[in-house]
């Protein structure tokens, strides 16, 4: 699992700058990667959507999307623990901590830790 490192990044049919262009997609946004073929990977994305980055703009940081609908954020890594904020699906955040099957989050670009969430309510957490 690895993220995009860039904002404005195109998502292509093939691998090549004169590719197919399948969608744009922002800084932080999680991927699977499954191959590569030169300076170019072939990706995953949350909803199963298969394209081509090229390398470059991949970035080894960990995010995750939120994948159910008014996710609960708690204090700590159990559901005893007090709900601190709710997030919606689509939403991006960085992985920063993990303790059992819950995972820590943080804004992407700020690095303010917001609390723990489900692993399974958060693609790019496994």
């Amino acid at each position: 699992m690895k993220s995009i490192g860039k904002d404005a990044v195109n998502v292509r049919k093939t691998p090549s700058r004169e590719g197919e262009v399948l969608y744009e997609t922002h800084l932080g946004y999680p991927i699977e990667i499954d191959k590569t073929q030169g300076d170019w990977v072939r990706v995953k994305d949350w909803q199963g959507t298969l394209g081509w980055v090229h390398k470059p703009l991949v970035s080894d940081i960990r995010t995750g999307v939120v994948v159910g609908e008014d996710v609960n954020v708690r204090k700590g890594p159990g559901a005893e623990h007090d709900v601190v904020k709710k997030i919606a699906k689509g939403e991006v955040y960085k992985i920063v901590g993990r303790k059992g099957e819950w995972v820590k989050i943080a804004y992407y670009v700020e690095g303010d830790e917001i609390g723990w969430v489900r692993k399974d309510m958060l693609w790019g957490s496994q």
